[in-house]
């Protein structure tokens, strides 16, 4: 029988935010376990630095300018989808006998190429008007709204009162959740996720299941006992990076900015839990050995380095993020830290691959499975992103090869060139220095030859 396959994504989780990642101080047993079961590509590079245009690129294994969703509206409902004859890798599994299903929050416009789906939208901090007065999070959905509103009667009005507050923009979008642990959006999420298996369990077809979390994209608001997991006095400041503003110049209040990191966190370990409560399903059920599990997130977080909170730019907290590849038992090389540099999107081709089903030549992406399993280790020369601001007004091309990193803007915004070697924290721009002229045209030449050989979109 083919592999289950379940694709976990976390929504805004830096590739740093993960035990196996080199944090110490975070706790993630189980998604560390899922490394050591697996592949972890530490190295692995988003195709689009936002929510929507970035899943769109996990869907159908196809760049931005290949697919069309090249933005985020400010409403996100509003942002234009998937146009019907882009197809996404679910279809294809749906034409090859898989039972599909996705719960929690995937982002995707629309929810086509499932058999079953039980969504919630994102649960960022919808404004009045730009940093002003917060209405409250953006609709999490009826139907985590109608569960919670049956299960502690006035409790989805409780989130949006606890976010009305003027002085919530200077909090950085930091709040104490009044809802329990058992009454929080992760919570229902890993809920319909555990059903969804039990019911396919039962049946004859093999099945995917998108598991999608909220977190911990901000507001950060983790549940106890999440809350009080990491003492703020113990976490590490956000680094001071040469020529750019620190997080000094915006939040005066160290204690704040501690307490953002510290929540973060709590929000990654809560969904830890829950990974571990569907895994322990797994195993308890006999799929585990049989299921191909994946696990990533969106993009990153700034986490109040630069001054900054959210995404959007290119530099590699926003651009890198975790890739935890665990294959069915027996078919790769389990343990294996693979620091070569990947491509989200080459979870498309990947999924379909480990299912049987042929890869569509449309597909821009190349498939993990030869590298889990070692057949082929080869990486790419180099990888590609790209953005497009929500007035369209600011575009950027992204090309980052081992040792390099260089973005190229629209007009009136300098391009960018980083030493990754010598400068990690890209606090120098080299795209003017003389000396990095023969580097700036090879990464050109990645740039154009990369955009002449893949189709853009029309109309």
């Amino acid at each position: 029988m083919p592999p289950n396959i379940i694709l976990i994504t976390t929504d805004q989780q830096r590739y740093d935010a993960l035990g196996v990642n080199g944090n110490a101080m975070i706790r993630t047993p189980a998604m560390d376990a899922l490394a050591r079961d697996g592949v972890n590509f530490s190295h692995a590079c988003v195709q689009n630095t936002v929510c929507v245009p970035s899943r769109a690129c996990i869907q159908t294994g196809r760049y931005p300018h290949q697919h069309g969703v090249t933005y985020m509206e400010t409403v996100v409902d509003d942002t234009p989808g998937l146009p019907p004859w882009e197809l996404t890798f679910m279809e294809h599994l749906q034409k090859h006998g898989y039972c599909t299903g996705a719960v929690g929050k995937i982002h995707m416009y629309p929810e086509k190429g499932f058999d079953y789906h039980n969504l919630t939208g994102g649960k960022g901090v919808r404004w009045k008007q730009a940093f002003g007065s917060p209405l409250g999070p953006a609709p999490l959905g009826p139907n985590y709204a109608a569960w919670l509103e049956a299960k502690r009667p006035g409790g989805y009005e409780l989130i949006y009162s606890a976010r009305r507050d003027q002085d919530a923009y200077r909090k950085i979008g930091l709040f104490d959740n009044p809802l329990n642990r058992d009454e929080y959006v992760e919570h229902w999420t890993a809920q319909q996720a555990d059903a969804f298996i039990t019911r396919s369990a039962q049946g004859e077809q093999p099945f995917f299941l998108w598991y999608g979390f909220c977190g911990p994209h901000d507001p950060w608001d983790p549940p106890e006992p999440y809350r009080s997991l990491y003492n703020p006095a113990d976490v590490p400041l956000p680094c001071d990076i040469p020529g750019a503003p620190s997080w000094r110049d915006r939040w005066q209040d160290e204690s704040l900015v501690r307490r953002t990191i510290a929540y973060y966190w709590g929000m990654i370990t809560c969904i830890d839990d829950y990974v571990a409560q569907t895994v322990a399903l797994l195993k308890a059920r006999g799929l585990y050995d049989n299921t191909l599990i994946i696990l990533t997130s969106d993009h990153g977080e700034f986490l109040c380095e630069r001054a900054r909170t959210g995404k959007c730019l290119f530099y590699e907290p926003i651009l890198r993020v975790p890739l935890i590849l665990k294959p069915p038992t027996g078919q790769g090389n389990a343990g294996r830290v693979d620091a070569a540099l990947a491509e989200v999107f080459g979870i498309a081709p990947t999924v379909l691959d480990y299912a049987g089903v042929p890869i569509p030549d449309t597909m821009a992406a190349t498939s993990l499975r030869p590298r889990v399993d070692g057949s082929n280790t080869t990486a790419p020369s180099a990888v590609f992103a790209e953005y497009v601001s929500n007035d369209r007004k600011q575009r950027g091309k992204c090309v980052r090869t081992p040792t390099h990193k260089y973005i190229v803007w629209s007009p009136g915004h300098r391009d960018e060139l980083y030493d990754l070697h010598a400068d990690p924290l890209e606090s120098r721009n080299l795209s003017a220095d003389p000396a990095c002229v023969a580097v700036k045209a090879e990464l050109t030449g990645y740039l154009v030859d990369w955009l002449a050989s893949t189709e853009w979109r029309h109309g």
